[in-house]
Parts: structure tokens; sequence; C-alpha cells
């Protein structure tokens, strides 16, 4: 039997924020005037000494993989997940030739968190004749069975402070896209201490950038923490500063635990936190409505100038 193969597999992870180069850049570490730590890739222009390094951005893990196994007369792609937490998978073909399947194609399953499985195999639908395909897989975080049931609203996602909300639901500076469609952005001085609004399993972590701006460029260079809640929704804090995530990929966290410290990281304009909760509706990471948690536990909906107090 002929037998000619031909495949191309490309990944897609589309989070809010999902970042994937590594980059060597120089690093510019100096003192404000109120002694404050600073970052920046750009040579300040200060009077107050400055260490420069030259430091390399840790390139993020694929945490999704496909391997493909070579049998006599077929061929089994399998799928392992790495991530805290379970995706959905699709797998179809762009091109082919006396191709059949099994299951039919496209293919879409959720695979938990650290599981790997047979996602499809492939046969020539003549075994006489040569086959040939071009293949392609995309991946999202969740459940798409998971729905918004929270037991209580959301407490504040930090420490303590007197901050206002500069861009709630709907917000037309940056809050047009379904992935944060409802989002809060909250500002406030770098190295706040940020907390878990709700208890969950820490699921991804971006925590080596440490700059920011207003430019595209800036908008794969944003530190955050993903963290999935008992309900498969999941909540993204953004902007973190370098480094500063506390705990590693894995950790349950509760709710009001101390996780990562505020920063400009990323697409921003200034020190905040980028806050977020967030489902798959299958193949469709979207962002849903939330209330925080208000005076005597009563839910209030954020909305721009609201003042949040801790």
């Amino acid at each position: 039997m002929k037998q000619l193969i031909i495949y191309i597999l490309l990944s897609v992870f589309s989070t809010l924020i999902c970042s994937n180069f590594s980059n060597a850049e120089k690093m510019y570490k100096y003192k404000g005037k109120n002694g404050t730590w600073h970052f920046s890739n750009i040579p300040p222009a200060t009077e107050q000494p400055v260490k420069v390094s030259n430091i390399r951005v840790k390139e993020r893990k694929n945490r999704v993989s496909v391997k493909r196994r070579d049998l006599k007369d077929k061929v089994e792609f399998y799928v392992y997940n790495e991530f805290y937490g379970p995706i959905e998978f699709e797998f179809l073909l762009k091109e082919f030739t006396n191709v059949q399947s099994k299951p039919l194609l496209p293919v879409r399953l959720v695979i938990p968190a650290y599981k790997e499985v047979l996602a499809v195999t492939l046969m020539p639908a003549n075994p006489f004749k040569s086959w040939s395909y071009r293949c392609q897989y995309i991946h999202l975080p969740g459940d798409p069975k998971a729905s918004h049931n929270p037991q209580k609203p959301y407490g504040l996602p930090f420490e303590s402070g007197v901050f206002n909300i500069s861009q709630a639901f709907n917000g037309k500076a940056s809050h047009t896209h379904p992935q944060s469609r409802y989002a809060v952005d909250i500002p406030m001085p770098e190295g706040t201490n940020i907390c878990a609004a709700r208890a969950g399993i820490i699921m991804d972590i971006a925590n080596d950038f440490f700059t920011g701006g207003a430019e595209e460029s800036f908008g794969e260079r944003a530190n955050f923490i993903r963290i999935l809640h008992d309900d498969g929704t999941m909540a993204v804090y953004a902007h973190l500063k370098l480094e500063s995530a506390k705990f590693p990929l894995g950790t349950r966290v509760s709710e009001g635990q101390v996780i990562a410290e505020s920063g400009n990281t990323g697409f921003s304009t200034g020190p905040h936190l980028h806050f977020v909760i967030q489902k798959n509706t299958g193949m469709n990471l979207v962002s849903i409505p939330f209330k925080f948690e208000g005076k005597g536990e009563q839910g209030v909906t954020p909305v721009f100038g609201m003042v949040l107090s801790k």
C-alpha cells in the first residue's frame, strides 16, 4: 500500500492574555522620589542610581501537547493537558485526500487537568490508494459545561486600601472584546497586595514581564494569574508586578489570600489591576457579569467611578 502523509499541527490557546515568546532585554531598576522601586526597559531620566541588567524573559511552556503514533494502517493522535484545570480541544482537517477518521471530524472534547487522551484516529478510506492530510488543533481553557454559581458575591481583589474603578463593564477604552467586556480596571500603586476574590486553583501564571505601555506590542507582555473556581469559571488577575506571584501552579488558594502584587505590565497606561471572570462557552472564551461584596455582604455591580474600600 502506498502511503503519503502530510501533517501540520497548529496550536492556539486563546486567553485574555497569552504570552509565548522569549526576548533578551535590558532592565533599568531605580528608586522613585517616594522610595518605591521602578522597573523599565527605557533608560529613566532620574538622578537616582540606576541598576542595569541584561535579562531574558522566559518562554512560556506550551502546556498542551499532541503526540502522533504511527501504526501499520492508521495514525493515532493523543492529547496531553498539563494545565491545572480542564481544557476544551478541537481537532479538524484543513485538507485531505482519501482519509477517514474515528470519530468523525471535527472532534471536540474536554480534557481534564494532567490527563492524556486519544483524540482521533486517521486511516485511509481506500487502503489501496495513497492518502494525505493537513490537520489543525485549537484549545481553550475551561469546561463548556461550567455554570457560574458563586455562593456569595466576590470579595474585593486587594488586601487593603481605597481605590476607584476607572473602567467597568462595557468600558469603551478597552473592554469591548467578549473576553473582557465584563472586566473592571482598578488603578492602584504598584506593589499593592492582590487577593483572591474567590477560592480556587491556580491554573495558569505569567510572572516574568516587567514592562508596559499603550502600544499593541505590549499586549502579550502582561503578568497574570488565572484561578479556576469550583463551578468551572475562572478569574484572571492581570498587569501584575514582575515575579510577584506568591504561589506555584496547582496551588489551591482561599478567598482573601494574597496571591501577587499589582503592577503595570502589558498593555497598560498606568499601574492598575485588571480583574475579570471568564468561562468557556464552547471554543469561545467570554467574560461574565459578577458582583462585588458590599456592606452586609450584599452584592453590588461594579460601575465606573465606584469607590472600593477595604
